[in-house]
């Protein structure tokens, strides 16, 4: 099941996109009410899609008072719509943030579907495996959200405060936290990096899902952004969403918050990516030839001797063959010549 704030998050992404460029609707026609989790949601959605069918051109400026008296939802005025159409990421992404909230709906139905299964063979567990094992897993991802507080707040992304005694992580961990708050917020050089910058270089843990997660998104053609990445870490491992960062006192969730309001240089993650990978290669390095001995030596000196050499008899001396003398030489035969009387 979806995680609650992050279903309410997507639906608030999506009515804000709405209410900025009310034109966008027409991209989610296959979106209805019902899809929202939040009743409040669910309210505005429709006031949006009756307005943009019955007032087509009202100007974008217009819509806040215009779905507040068409809604009538306690609590929501015209103030508390532009707040969340500020609140809302681009809005040229609403087709995104959609199918986020199709998926969180689904993965709802699915979670009531497998719920009946349950309350139906309640007594009778054993009869039919596949039921069982629905059943068990049904145990497991049923905590029901609770949507019950009326006009939830818009999402802003904003890092927890630190304590007076904030622990500093070290430089190689400060140099992986400014690539990826770069690449969360300048996306442009997700593909650059990706392509050569590799997920283990990263420190095991929320810095390594993280970069995968946004290496993902962006290979899907998916906005990067700080929603849809949290998503995508939250879909890679659920149970271990909420477990807390290494050398920091962050979850998760303000983590992300915290890369996404970090002050960083446009690009700085093409130039530390590279030190990353350089440094993770000498490490790799380090430990492969650890314990290869690789004491240098100059040339023509002797070999080191080696630590393990038993001793052996004395090898026996050995007399070198005589030199093998020349042939006399015979003397050439002299030929006389015949004389006839």
């Amino acid at each position: 099941m979806t995680n609650p704030d992050l279903a309410l998050r997507a639906e608030q992404a999506v009515i804000g996109a709405a209410l900025r460029e009310p034109q966008r609707l027409d991209q989610i026609a296959y979106l209805t009410p019902d899809r929202m989790a939040h009743p409040t949601n669910r309210a505005l959605m429709t006031a949006l899609i009756e307005s943009r069918t019955s007032h087509p051109t009202t100007p974008a400026a217009r819509m806040p008072d215009l779905i507040t008296q068409k809604a009538a939802v306690r609590g929501v005025g015209a103030d508390y719509l532009r707040r969340l159409a500020d609140a809302a990421p681009q809005p040229r992404y609403i087709a995104s943030y959609a199918r986020l909230v199709q998926e969180a709906a689904v993965r709802r139905d699915l979670a009531l579907d497998v719920d009946r299964l349950r309350t139906t063979t309640t007594g009778r567990r054993g009869p039919d495996p596949l039921l069982d094992r629905l059943a068990q897993r049904a145990e497991q991802t049923l905590p029901s959200a609770k949507f019950n507080e009326p006009a939830p707040e818009p999402y802003e992304p904003r890092a927890r405060p630190t304590s007076g005694q904030e622990v500093r992580a070290d430089v190689r961990l400060d140099r992986q936290d400014t690539v990826l708050a770069d690449l969360l917020q300048h996306p442009d050089h997700v593909r650059e990096v990706s392509a050569w910058l590799y997920p283990e270089a990263f420190e095991a843990g929320a810095r390594r899902e993280v970069y995968e997660a946004i290496v993902v998104v962006a290979e899907r053609g998916e906005p990067v952004d700080l929603l849809t990445v949290e998503w995508e870490v939250y879909r890679q491992d659920p149970e271990r969403y909420e477990v807390k960062v290494e050398v920091s006192v962050e979850e998760r969730p303000d983590y992300l918050a915290r890369l996404a309001t970090t002050a960083v240089v446009v690009g700085v993650a093409v130039e530390l990516g590279g030190e990353i990978m350089a440094e993770d290669i000498r490490a790799q390095l380090a430990s492969d030839f650890g314990s290869i001995d690789v004491t240098s030596r100059s040339l023509g000196s002797e070999p080191k001797p080696s630590l393990d050499t038993r001793a052996t008899t004395p090898a026996p001396q050995v007399e070198s063959a005589p030199l093998l003398q020349p042939p006399p030489a015979q003397p050439a035969p002299t030929i006389q010549p015949t004389i006839r009387p």
